[in-house]
């Protein structure tokens, strides 16, 4: 499971997270993060968007089946676990 640190910390845009799962949402590549300030779309407030190891994120929502974070991407994820991160500030606030 995703720990939210974005109920804690709402202004923290980079940071470092291991990805956990790799997987697809529909046609796109999408991962878990162990840790996320990335924020998922739900009760009117959009998703965040951003850049994770250089990758831009698309859309970031919750899975159903078990409440894990997904993060979708615009291309394939990098290849490393651990990854840097940056949450797109201007599109949050």
């Amino acid at each position: 499971m995703t720990e939210r640190l974005y109920y804690d910390d709402s202004h923290t845009t980079d940071f470092t997270a291991r990805i956990v799962e790799r997987t697809q949402v529909g046609e796109r590549p999408a991962v878990v993060l162990d840790r996320t300030y990335f924020y998922p779309a739900g009760g009117g407030q959009p998703h965040d968007t951003g850049m994770l190891g250089g990758v831009p994120v698309v859309e970031v929502l919750t899975r159903e089946a078990d409440g894990a974070v997904l993060h979708v991407l615009a291309g394939q994820p990098p290849g490393a676990d651990d990854v840097a991160c940056r949450v797109d500030w201007a599109r949050r606030f």
